[in-house]
């Protein structure tokens, strides 16, 4: 009975030692010795650290043989994503290698006559192109716009926030086409004219080069078009995968922040006695660890389910693995900032740290909120996948069910 469990942990522990084998030393001789300083200056993240992670083989490991990838599963892909969340104490470097992979992908798949020119580069860690498609309002609201004046297409509107935005090559745009009012997709050049980026101050995540992007008359040929219709499925594409890497990394970073936890109680005492000693904590570290090992159990079930048949449009157990994830960081982070009391707001201990950047999930890859009255509504229009096959054909039951329109974009958030 426990074989494919067995089976299923024994892959995770070898790709978990392929991936500290391969980029452990990088991770920790490279990236982490500056991470404390870029936090406190609000630095990017250096270009040379993606470049080398590009030799090393960490930026395509997911990504198609023919743009230089090794082309490993996103199963695999999200497992060494987790592990170098957890090594690394900079988690804007987990978070851009998935994002520039993620944007790669889409290149292959939407545009493969461009995959040379942008897609294989950012395997290769030489180019940077986040998505540009956040505006605060449904996409169909866009203020971001394209006119199509013969065989040129001319773009104005303002990104107001775009992660890497400070240390990217090229954007992603999402505008609405003025003629047709549909999303399209368009790649622009940092140095195409009429582009300006400006950085943008926020909570946390400072070394994640947040930035606007404004677009003024920028004016583009044909082939810059990547999406020529209906970009707003490509996009809840990419969010599907997304909101699973951003929770593998999210447990990577609980994972460590758990490890340093209990390695800072050991040496706390009162009353001559260490903390760790004291039932309240004992308790506190219990809820901890049932909070990470729920969040490990629910990540490693979406990646399971991400290279089978999903739904085009709509993708509940990725929204879920990401809403729960971010509650439970939350929650651990202020379990911590508890039990270490006036340290935890201390700048110079990573705990309030972590609770910065926990709390940019709250928004990221789709609203909490949000998230839950898009899965109430699926719920609620669609047959509940753990129902009883006998309640899922009930007559009386189906009558009382509304009609489906279960497939609304999910991507303004």
């Amino acid at each position: 009975m426990n074989a494919p469990h067995a089976d299923c942990d024994a892959r995770i522990a070898a790709l978990r030692s392929e991936a500290d084998h391969r980029f452990g030393r990088f991770i920790r001789e490279r990236v982490n010795p500056g991470a404390d300083e870029r936090d406190r200056l609000c630095q990017a993240l250096p270009r040379d650290l993606l470049e080398e992670a590009g030799r090393l083989g960490l930026l395509g490991f997911s990504l198609p043989r023919e743009i230089g990838g090794e082309g490993r599963d996103k199963f695999e892909w999200g497992i060494v994503v987790q592990e170098v969340a957890q090594i690394s104490r900079d988690p804007a470097f987990s978070s851009m290698m998935d994002l520039n992979a993620g944007v790669a992908e889409l290149f292959v798949t939407a545009r493969p006559e461009l995959a040379g020119r942008y897609a294989a580069p950012m395997a290769a860690g030489r180019l940077v192109c986040p998505p540009a498609a956040y505006e605060s309002r449904d996409p169909f609201d866009y203020l971001t716009t394209a006119s199509q004046r013969g065989d040129v297409w001319v773009l104005d509107g303002t990104k107001p926030l775009i992660g890497g935005a400070l240390i990217a090559d090229a954007f992603l745009v999402y505008a609405k086409d003025t003629e047709s009012s549909d999303i399209l997709a368009f790649v622009i050049e940092r140095d195409d004219r009429g582009v300006r980026v400006d950085p943008v101050s926020t909570m946390g995540l400072h070394s994640m080069g947040f930035g606007s992007l404004t677009l003024s008359r920028v004016h583009l040929r044909e082939d810059r078009l990547v999406v020529e219709a209906d970009a707003l499925s490509t996009m809840n594409g990419y969010l599907r995968n997304r909101r699973v890497m951003t929770a593998c990394a999210v447990v990577g970073h609980m994972r460590a922040l758990f490890d340093d936890c209990l390695l800072a109680l050991e040496d706390r005492q009162r009353s001559g006695r260490s903390l760790l000693e004291f039932p309240n904590v004992q308790r506190t570290v219990g809820e901890m660890y049932v909070a990470l090992e729920g969040s490990q159990a629910i990540v490693h079930h979406a990646l399971a389910k991400i290279d089978g048949a999903r739904d085009q449009f709509f993708d509940p157990i990725a929204m879920a693995a990401k809403q729960f994830v971010a509650e439970q960081a939350i929650k651990m982070g202020m379990a911590v900032m508890n039990l270490h009391g006036g340290q935890g707001y201390m700048s110079q201990h990573p705990w309030e740290r972590f609770m910065r950047d926990a709390l940019s999930l709250v928004g990221g890859q789709g609203a909490q909120e949000l998230l839950l009255i898009q899965l109430g509504q699926h719920l609620s229009l669609e047959p509940c996948p753990y129902s009883h096959p006998s309640r899922a054909n009930d007559d009386s039951i189906a009558e009382e069910r509304p009609a489906s329109s279960c497939h609304a974009s999910t991507a303004s958030s």
